[in-house]
């Protein structure tokens, strides 16, 4: 098993289906399909991906720069 962050806000568990050079394939736990993925956004641990998250206080957030 392996973490990935989703929307860089959730730490969530998936399993590699196939590694590839660049990317590998997941899937969600209890997932019937996948997804390809960057091998560098994928984590061994649960901590190693919550510590990737941004700071909220210093991003934008989901509105954009002009808060629409």
């Amino acid at each position: 098993m392996a973490w990935i962050l989703e929307a860089n806000w959730k730490a969530v568990e998936v399993e590699i289906v196939k590694d590839g050079r660049e990317f590998v394939i997941v899937r969600s736990k209890g997932s019937t399909g996948g997804f390809r993925i960057r091998k560098n956004r994928v984590f061994a641990t649960k901590e190693e991906a919550e510590k990737t998250i941004k700071n909220s206080e210093n991003s934008v957030g989901h509105h954009g720069a002009f808060g629409h």
